[in-house]
């Protein structure tokens, strides 16, 4: 774990506060706003240099921001100053599979480009710290990385040769058994990178429009939403919404 806070530390005044151009990057946000709470408590889990955390902190949410990486975090807070921001987000040091909070804290809690770092032990760890933080009718969004698929090689090759374990993806049964088995309810499930991932292949990004014909831009699907919807269980990445129950619901 310390290689992996150094080696954030080391990125967190290059690391991107955007959410992208390409309608894969575009539905996260979309989620996080389609599920927000007009007032409450929301969790970012490994918000890094708060991307959404900022722009969620704009409304009448208090937006607690997790990151293992101080670095991450004080970049965030550099930028929560200069859109005017005093209480929120509000930094917290701590790193999946364990979480420093209380059961039944938060509205809303989301999570991306995270869960990969864990083991898939430690996955199903976090889905439970992270269902347990939930309150009644709170919503969790995630991303998993599906173990079949070309980019989780890719990606875990690259973090091996930084140093690291590697990157773990869980296939799409198991996917929905973490997030059911925590007495969650799928809300529903969203199937991205069938295609893109090919872009990983060297030459092709430089192809003139391929990028944006595939991974489409912030308001439009490319070529890999068609895809990814026909072959889910071939995804790079799953994107799955799901909520806590209110006591007697049926």
């Amino acid at each position: 774990m310390n290689d992996l806070i150094g080696h954030f530390d080391r990125e967190a005044d290059s690391y991107p506060v955007s959410f992208g151009t390409d309608f894969i990057q575009a539905r996260k946000w979309a989620l996080i706003e389609a599920h927000a709470p007009v007032q409450g408590l929301a969790a970012d889990i490994g918000a890094a240099s708060g991307r959404h955390a900022l722009e969620l902190a704009v409304r009448r949410v208090t937006v607690v921001a997790v990151d293992p990486s101080a670095a991450m975090l004080e970049r965030l807070r550099h930028q929560g100053q200069a859109r005017g921001l005093e209480n929120t987000p509000v930094p917290c040091v701590a790193a999946l599979p364990e979480l420093p909070f209380t059961d039944a804290s938060f509205n809303l809690i989301y999570c991306f480009s995270t869960l990969l770092l864990l083991t898939p032990a430690q996955q199903e760890r976090a889905i439970t710290e992270m269902a347990q933080a939930l309150r009644p009718g709170g919503i969790l969004i995630v991303d998993v990385a599906g173990a079949r698929s070309l980019a989780i090689r890719y990606w875990r090759r690259h973090y091996r040769r930084l140093g690291f374990a590697g990157v773990f993806g869980q296939r799409a049964n198991d996917t929905q058994r973490m997030i059911t088995d925590n007495g969650l309810r799928i809300v529903s499930s969203e199937a991205h990178g069938v295609l893109s991932q090919a872009l990983l292949f060297p030459g092709l990004e430089k192809v003139p429009g391929l990028v944006r014909l595939v991974r489409g831009t912030e308001t439009r699907p490319g070529w890999d939403a068609r895809v990814s919807k026909r072959l889910p269980g071939l995804a790079e990445r799953w994107y799955m919404v799901s909520q806590k129950p209110e006591p007697g619901a049926g």
